[in-house]
Parts: C-alpha cells; structure tokens; sequence
C-alpha cells in the first residue's frame, strides 16, 4: 500500500503548489495567508522585478522537485516487483 500512498502524496503535493488560481479567485491573496506563487507573479508583474520572479518560481520548482524525488526513491525501497500486475 505504501507505493500507492507515496504516488499519492506526490500528486496532491505537486497540485497544492498550483494553488495561484484558487487564491486569486477567492480573494484575499496577498493577505496573511499568501502563497509563495502569489508571491512570484507579484514580483514579476506588479513590481517589474522579473529577476526576482524567476528565482522565486525556480526555487519552488526545485522544492517540487527534491520533494518528489525524495519520495519516490523512498517509495522504491517498500515494493520491489514487475510493474505490471501480469503473471509471469
């Protein structure tokens, strides 16, 4: 069940941080709760500070990503088999 479990927690990882739209739709988004996307966009487009924006954008990438690696490879050492659920 953990592989699964470890999928899982990948997608719901990868999809809280695209969380801009759901922020700026529900108003509010640049107050005490503000995420780290509201953060990028307002950087690069409200204060023209497009360098700041993409290191802000780059550096959440590479949480994602470290995060998601650091799962999966952990996931592999649970379950170690065919890929597939064929016989054989």
């Amino acid at each position: 069940m953990v592989p699964g479990l470890a999928v899982t927690f990948c997608l719901a990882f990868v999809q809280a941080f695209a969380v801009f739209p759901s922020a700026v739709l529900l108003g509010a988004p640049a107050g005490p709760t503000r995420v780290i996307s509201i953060a990028a966009y307002q950087a690069a487009f409200e204060q023209y500070d497009h360098s700041l924006g993409s290191t802000i954008a780059l550096i959440m990438g590479g949480v994602e990503l470290v995060v998601v690696l650091a799962v999966l490879a952990t996931r592999s050492l649970f379950y170690r088999g065919p890929a597939g659920g064929t016989k054989g």
